[in-house]
């Protein structure tokens, strides 16, 4: 009985951690971004608004990420005006409830 308890109670915390350690990613479709140049831009503005978050942004494929190991501490219209700050225009903002870490998978969400 006490082993059925205490894996009962295990098997509840595992449930629970995973669900607040949850990952989140926000993925924008930019467009505007020629070069290295452009991509550097929005990528340190993304890294200034949410210094916590793993920011990948990729100019060939016209998508920018911010993905957190947990639930962002950003919301969609944070995102979405970092980017317009620069200059760019954001097309479309997804979020997921995943790690993004490369960008071909990230421009599969916003197609």
């Amino acid at each position: 009985m006490k082993k059925i308890i205490t894996s009962l109670i295990f098997t509840s915390f595992l449930s629970l951690s995973s669900y607040v350690l949850a990952a989140e990613s926000m993925v924008g479709q930019v467009n505007g971004m020629m070069c290295i140049k452009c991509q550097k831009m929005v990528t340190n503005k993304l890294i200034e608004v949410s210094p916590a978050a793993y920011v990948k942004v990729s100019w060939p494929e016209g998508v920018a990420v911010s993905a957190f190991k947990s639930e962002s501490n950003l919301s969609e219209q944070e995102f979405q005006d970092a980017i317009l700050g620069t200059g760019f225009e954001v097309v479309k903002v997804v979020k997921v409830d995943k790690f993004i870490e490369d960008a071909g998978e990230a421009r599969k969400l916003v197609d």
